[in-house]
């Protein structure tokens, strides 16, 4: 039972007609969100009175019934009433970066005649508008929704993520640049989080929540206006000319309407994350806030977060004690990578691409036993996830799930969406509501951002939509600690992401003629992955401090067993780090430098930081420990770590809170320390 407060109340209070500015303000008074009607429906963003987002136009255009929010000097839309409310209510987060979420902010529903509304809505981490329409036709047709960016200045610093097209698997590297460029980049499309930042500090985020039955929102640089990006969103594909080649769902050609939907209901939230320094954005929480609720019901035991022994991305390789059988995408190393996940504390272990016939999904590879595994699994205590393509689960989800929920499998990992249009966002709040009824979760790879889908459906437990390790398979450029860097800053702020740290072969920045690391521009220099036996940039450090600064509820492992064995220190503590968390404090952060965070779990803080190619030395700050001694167990780079990023230093040393602990990290390094009021060995 929910033993949380909640309050809310809105007061209907009719306004003259002529009314022409609405705002909305968050409870500590800082953020505010207006909507204006003269000379056009617009919204703005405000944070301590200082404007962050230009006026921008919004509206939303319907078949057969025109547009809503359009207005000119000689119609302006007509204000019917203004209900102001505020609410305050605790939610309980069991899957989260934090035990629960206080859902504390004010809100404005704005009714015009016609039958439809804006809502806005504040809070002291962000703000965000929606529309909503109240008409009984049981299915409308929408043609287009107008509503971009309008920033105060070109010259504003911007990291955006950018791709060519609708069709997209969302991973590209981040690119920093000032909003007046984006125009001129190649790729024109600008997918979310965008991350925005001001001459005084402040860090605003673009993105949204409560994505259902309607594509997702993306914004393009305006033609004319460098200041300026405007709204673009996937129209619904035709079903005759999508191309389906088991692996993707290609579209051929599209509609000329984003979205058929109910003609009374909510559209999705425009949000706006605000911080006073970058490392804040973390600890935002609007995003979940703003989702439908959940609509599961009864006992939720069953979804379980956890580690899992991948295979993937090490192709299998097992070798050394143990070992005698021929390794591969087989039961016998199946079997291994139980054993190790048994050994070891982990939950789950996926098999991934190649379990099944050439993605049938329900011909099983005749070298693997998938009932005996899970079975195998059982008997030690792990569970068995699955990888799919998309294309094999549509319109067969009662089929594929019930077989192998049967045998006992714990989940499916469901890949290559590479789409965010109406058709697939429905595909996947379908699959997950089908999943649940047979007692999966799902991990979305090959998906977009996040936006709180995971409150209203808590069985998805994870989300890609990042550039993440497994891109060190076939990426050439030398960029990852840069970009491991913007994920903290911009894809993590909306959500979990499946990222899939934990390497153990390591490659430092190239060293020049003089045998030390040499100034470079990734972006230029060749890196030459390896796809058999990948190795990653940067440090052994900045790969175990990935393991508590990234959140993730479902967590891989992506190496090998056999090199976890070699390297059973460092792994034993990558191990135990948790995948939900009770609290989440942002202490440190540059987006082109450096980011620390800190989580707790229970009476165990973990603090992680990680550093770009340049390397950088913070001061740790401890506020955030209780009372009393703490034993703080650290991982840091070596002092050869630049040169030999597998070189690092284990120690342990005695704090109390508001001590700082002095962080020097090597190019592409970490750090990562576990404070306990435990010795470690009572930890693991």
């Amino acid at each position: 039972m929910n033993k949380s407060l909640f309050l809310a109340a809105f007061a209907a209070a009719a306004l003259p007609v002529c009314a022409e500015q609405i705002l909305e303000r968050s409870p500590d008074g800082r953020n505010e969100i207006r909507i204006d009607t003269d000379p056009v429906l617009t919204y703005s963003v405000y944070r301590d009175g200082k404007l962050r987002v230009a006026p921008t136009p919004i509206s939303m255009s319907f078949e057969g019934k025109g547009a809503v929010g359009t207005s000119s000097l000689l119609k302006k839309p007509k204000v019917l009433s203004n209900q102001h409310g505020s609410r305050k209510a605790v939610l309980p987060t069991p899957i989260y970066k934090k035990a629960q979420v206080v859902d504390d902010g004010n809100e404005t529903k704005v009714a015009f005649e016609g039958g439809w509304e804006v809502h806005l809505h504040a809070r002291n981490d962000g703000v965000a508008y929606r529309f909503a329409t109240v008409w009984t036709d049981p299915m409308v047709k929408v043609l287009d929704e107008r509503g971009g960016l309008v920033l105060p200045s070109r010259d504003l610093t911007v990291y955006a993520g950018l791709t060519g097209g609708h069709a997209s698997s969302w991973e590209s590297i981040y690119t920093k640049t000032k909003v007046g460029a984006l125009k001129d980049e190649k790729q024109k499309l600008c997918y979310l989080p965008l991350l925005v930042q001001y001459k005084d500090g402040v860090n605003l985020v673009v993105t949204e929540s409560d994505l259902l039955d309607y594509p997702g929102w993306n914004l393009v640089a305006d033609a004319q206006d460098p200041a300026k990006l405007n709204s673009s969103m996937a129209k619904f594909p035709d079903p005759a000319q999508v191309k389906d080649n088991q692996r993707q769902r290609q579209v051929g050609a599209r509609f000329p309407y984003l979205a058929q939907t109910k003609g009374t209901r909510t559209y999705p939230w425009r949000v706006f994350i605000l911080a006073d320094r970058p490392e804040k954005l973390v600890e935002n929480d609007i995003v979940y806030a703003l989702a439908t609720p959940s609509r599961l019901e009864g006992d939720l035991s069953w979804i379980k977060p956890g580690k899992v022994a991948w295979e993937w991305w090490n192709c299998w390789n097992v070798y050394g004690k143990g070992v005698d059988f021929k390794a591969g995408c087989n039961t016998a190393t199946y079997k291994h990578y139980i054993d190790f996940a048994a050994e070891t504390g982990l939950e789950y272990v996926i098999m991934d691409e190649g379990w099944s016939v050439k993605l049938r999904i329900m011909e099983i590879n005749p070298e693997i036993d998938v009932a005996e595994l899970v079975r195998y699994g059982q008997k030690k205590g792990v569970g068995i996830i699955l990888w799919c393509s998309w294309p094999q689960l549509v319109n067969r989800q009662d089929e594929v799930f019930q077989k192998y929920a049967s045998l006992g499998v714990k989940g499916f990992k469901i890949d290559f969406m590479d789409r965010d249009d109406q058709f697939v966002v429905d595909f996947l709040e379908r699959t997950a509501a089908i999943a649940a009824k047979y007692r999966l979760m799902v991990d979305y790879h090959g998906m977009y951002k996040p936006t709180g889908f995971h409150r209203t459906y808590p069985n998805i437990i994870n989300y890609e939509g990042v550039h993440g390790l497994e891109t060190a398979k076939f990426h050439k450029s030398w960029e990852m600690p840069g970009n491991d860097l913007k994920v903290v800053f911009t894809r993590m702020v909306a959500g979990p992401l499946d990222y899939t740290p934990g390497a153990m072969r390591h490659r430092a920045r190239p060293l020049g003629d003089d045998g030390w690391p040499q100034r470079f521009d990734p972006k230029t220099a060749v890196f030459v992955p390896n796809w058999n036996q990948p190795d990653v940039q940067g440090t052994r450090v900045h790969q175990m401090a990935l393991m508590s600064l990234y959140e993730a509820p479902l967590q891989m492992l992506c190496d090998s067993p056999s090199l976890y064995r070699e390297n059973m220190e460092c792994f034993k503590y990558m191990a135990a780090v948790p995948t939900t968390w009770d609290e989440t404090v942002g202490l440190a952060g540059d987006v082109d430098r450096y980011a620390a965070v800190a989580r707790r779990k229970g009476d165990v803080w973990y603090a992680a930081a990680i550093a770009g190619w340049d390397g950088a030395e913070i001061d740790l700050g401890t506020d955030f420990l209780g009372a009393g001694e703490w034993n703080a167990e650290i991982f840091e780079d070596g002092i050869n770590a630049g040169r030999a990023p597998q070189d690092y230093v284990h120690r342990t040393i005695r704090v109390t809170a508001g001590l700082k602990i002095p962080v020097k990290m090597a190019p592409g390094g970490g750090f990562t320390v576990r404070f306990s009021r435990k010795p470690a060995w009572q930890v693991w």
